[in-house]
């Protein structure tokens, strides 16, 4: 696959899912919804949805109306809040998934010592305080007024930038247990040797005992007391350990490693391999931040929270349309993440430099509807064209060794 068509070649494929007629009977909720011509269609209501209007519904729906239209029509927001309870939110999440199998297909996958590493962690988010959202998905109350929350748990690929499976569940939910679905259904195409990477509040006899069974590794920070029994001498032990609710014993990796302000930290590991290092480790571990990135572009840079209804429907189509967005995101920076280090990587420079994302995401949400809904390839191509020369040059540096609490 030549570097910079990847974006291309998947919206293309997109467009022929959305265009089919096989999409639009399993995304609607009756057989005789979007059968009679109406102002907008059922591919109009998919890509004004993941189009992510934000700032205001109306302001969207008339934009997108002057320039899919030719403003020949009016529709009020209210229409199509109603208009859009008939398609089901399986829609987006299918068009989520399909960026997802595409990039597996048709990219060349970025590995580590012949590993591909995947972070795993949650976030709540929180959504409209109505009465029926907070039946569904409860309510946090312990920090300031109530708020109504759902708890989102990703598996993310840290090398190659792409969110690979994701759970919308209620905020009291275990994130350990959402981890044990998503691991015991985590089949990706070209993806041999993953590695889950998880923070201190994942360790558990039955997720290590879920991860084992399936024939994956792992690698996870553990607090005082998760393995309390077991005592840590040297930095690299293995161990044989038997877990009070499994009727066998593991074998585990134990490291210790000492942060620069003198705190220690602790990662169990089933990677017995004495090729792969205590820094290796550490460097490991580290690449677990790219969740916590993601997360924070997905909160304030695609502004999940902002949801455009209030409906449950509306809440989840909102959802995957984002996790859509995100990947086409990843995406365009796999595209082209060799091209702005090749044209940056000057002697002078102190720094290497990779895409703005917040610039990635206002030019995706700007140009992803008249993509996605052209037929030409030449079109798709001038547009792409024209997206990337601004994204090549409005690059940021990256800035090694900073930190944060």
């Amino acid at each position: 696959m030549k570097c910079g068509r990847l974006y291309t070649d998947i919206l293309s494929s997109i467009h022929s899912v959305i265009s089919s007629e096989a999409f639009l009977c399993r995304s609607v909720k009756r057989n005789t919804d979007f059968s009679r011509r109406r102002k907008l269609s059922f591919t109009d209501y998919v890509y004004l949805t993941v189009q992510n209007l934000k700032s205001s519904l109306q302001v969207g729906l008339n934009v997108f109306i002057d320039a899919q239209k030719d403003g020949e029509i009016a529709y009020s927001k209210q229409a199509f809040s109603k208009g859009r309870q008939r398609i089901k939110p399986e829609a987006f999440q299918e068009l989520y998934q399909e960026v997802v199998l595409n990039f597996y297909e048709k990219a060349e996958i970025t590995s580590w010592e012949g590993y591909q590493l995947f972070g795993i962690d949650g976030t709540r988010l929180n959504l409209p305080c109505t009465e029926e959202l907070a039946q569904l998905y409860g309510v946090q109350t312990s920090q300031g007024a109530p708020q109504v929350q759902a708890l989102v748990s990703c598996i993310y690929d840290l090398l190659n930038g792409i969110i690979v499976d994701t759970r919308f569940a209620p905020c009291n939910s275990s994130e350990r247990v959402a981890a044990r679905e998503m691991i015991a259904e985590f089949h990706v195409k070209n993806i041999e040797n993953p590695v889950f990477i998880m923070d201190r509040g994942y360790p558990s006899a039955e997720l290590i005992d879920a991860i084992v069974s399936a024939g994956h590794k792992f690698v996870m920070r553990y607090s005082s007391e998760f393995l309390k029994s077991v005592k840590v001498q040297a930095d690299d032990t293995v161990i044989e350990h038997k877990f009070t609710k499994l009727n066998y014993s593991l074998k585990l990796r134990v490291l210790k490693i000492q942060l620069p302000n003198g705190e220690i930290e602790y990662l169990v590991t089933n990677i017995l391999d004495p090729s792969i290092s205590l820094d290796d480790f550490k460097w490991i571990y580290q690449k677990r931040w790219g969740i916590e990135t993601k997360y924070n572009d997905v909160k304030n840079k695609l502004e999940i929270e902002n949801f455009t209804g209030y409906s449950p429907k509306a809440i989840l189509q909102d959802f995957y349309a984002t996790m859509f967005l995100a990947n086409l995101a990843g995406v365009l920076e796999y595209d082209l993440h060799e091209e702005i280090e090749a044209a940056h990587s000057k002697p002078e420079n102190l720094y290497t430099y990779k895409m703005n994302i917040a610039m990635t995401i206002s030019e995706l949400k700007r140009t992803v509807v008249e993509m996605l809904s052209t037929s030409s390839k030449l079109k798709r191509e001038r547009l792409y064209a024209e997206m990337t020369f601004r994204l090549t040059k409005a690059v940021v540096p990256v800035r090694p060794n900073r930190s944060s609490e």
